[in-house]
């Protein structure tokens, strides 16, 4: 019974001083949490929106036929990883961090391909 009252105290010790020392660190958490929850939300749903984007962004830069097979294979891989970093975020939203995805959402910047980085 003496180990389970100290391992208790230990462990309200240790939240404490990360629920008090979280916003020093992450700013504004309600708010750093909510815009993750929210980007991890529309990642993960309009992920597929890669595919279109890439077509029209290839097709510009060379020609139809490169748009189609060449924008169609890269929008897929963009999909997966915009899905992926989503499902993520959202399942993690509430350790707040930066955006991984640039742009943010796949409706920003539709004329800038899809970049990647912490």
């Amino acid at each position: 019974m003496k180990n389970y009252k100290s391992g208790m105290i230990l462990a309200l010790v240790a939240a404490a001083a990360v629920f008090v020392s979280t916003p020093a660190i992450a700013g504004d958490y309600a708010s750093d949490s909510g815009q993750k929850f929210t980007r991890g939300l529309a990642n993960t749903a309009t992920g597929w929106g890669e595919i279109p984007k890439n077509i029209a962004l290839e097709s510009k830069a060379s020609n139809a036929f490169v748009g189609i097979t060449y924008g169609t294979l890269k929008g897929v891989a963009h999909t997966v990883g915009r899905t992926v970093v989503g499902a993520l975020e959202l399942g993690t939203f509430f350790v707040p961090s930066h955006e991984v995805v640039h742009s943010t959402y796949v409706w920003e910047n539709p004329n800038t391909e899809t970049t990647y980085g912490l």
